[in-house]
């Protein structure tokens, strides 16, 4: 990844850009997080790029001027609304960015709330489709946000948001770029196991990360909890993503299992909605 000194950054341009061959999205979101940067990071793949706003380090929103791609569909909240005003937000979103939503809230078509949630929701609906993709290059630009980014407020959580997003890809978009062999050990990165006890988790989502203890295969806590091994891999590739585990290859070594910090993180954890 290629970066430029403090003081370019604070008079606007691009502070850091790379693609995911060697920089992955997790890291581009933990350095905007831990540099509390503002602007946006522009992210290019093979449809229309996709951009994220961030204000201090804290995540606004994520958008596309193709407003095809950033909704295909309608969603049944915008039922009622007339159709030409509907048709002139896709269009003010194709030529600033602004989600559709945004637009229709501040013309009072569609009150704060659902506007918040909608946002949200198709924001990260769109940045899923990105964590399998084989390769994504991304570039930062520092500088002022227009006007509408600062309508909602800001997510401090990078994990917890990143999270989100994964939730949803499903098996069939994983593909062969994130292939591993059911037999792969999956252990905790160096940060990993401190990371996750501050995770949200689903109840699945626990379960499955009590059972990282650096000996176990996925294809083992597949069946030690009676799971799909299509199931356990998409939740795998959570972590996987969120770079809190990586995949060893079996070893003879690990025959039995070991005791230590990995086995008390059912009891460590929260369990989280």
């Amino acid at each position: 990844m290629e970066t430029q000194g403090p003081d370019e950054s604070v008079t606007g341009g691009i502070v850091f850009c790379g693609d995911t061959t060697f920089f992955s999205l997790n890291r581009a979101l933990q350095v905007i997080a831990n540099q509390k940067l503002t602007g946006t990071l522009q992210l290019f793949w093979d449809k229309a790029p996709v951009e994220l706003l961030v204000q201090n380090g804290q995540i606004l929103f994520a958008t596309s001027r193709d407003p095809e791609l950033y909704l295909p569909e309608a969603p049944v909240t915008l039922s009622n609304i007339d159709p030409d005003r509907i048709a002139a937000a896709r269009a003010q979103q194709q030529e600033t960015g602004c989600p559709v939503f945004i637009t229709l809230m501040q013309e009072n078509l569609i009150s704060h709330e659902p506007a918040t949630q909608l946002v949200q929701h198709h924001g990260q609906q769109l940045f899923a489709q990105l964590w399998s993709v084989p390769v994504v290059r991304f570039s930062f630009q520092h500088g002022n946000l227009a006007e509408f980014a600062t309508v909602l407020s800001g997510d401090s959580d990078v994990d917890q948001w990143a999270l989100a997003t994964l939730r949803f890809v499903q098996f069939p978009q994983l593909g062969t770029s994130t292939y591993y062999e059911p037999t792969s050990i999956p252990a905790y990165t160096r940060d990993g196991f401190e990371r996750i006890q501050n995770l949200r988790l689903t109840v699945a989502e626990a379960q499955f990360a009590s059972q990282f203890n650096g000996v176990r295969s996925v294809q083992q806590i597949a069946k030690n909890l009676r799971l799909d091994l299509k199931f356990a891999s998409v939740t795998l590739f959570r972590f996987l993503a969120l770079e809190i585990v990586e995949c060893w290859s079996p070893s003879p070594a690990a025959a039995q299992d070991k005791k230590g910090i990995f086995q008390k993180l059912g009891s460590a954890i929260g369990i989280g909605e």
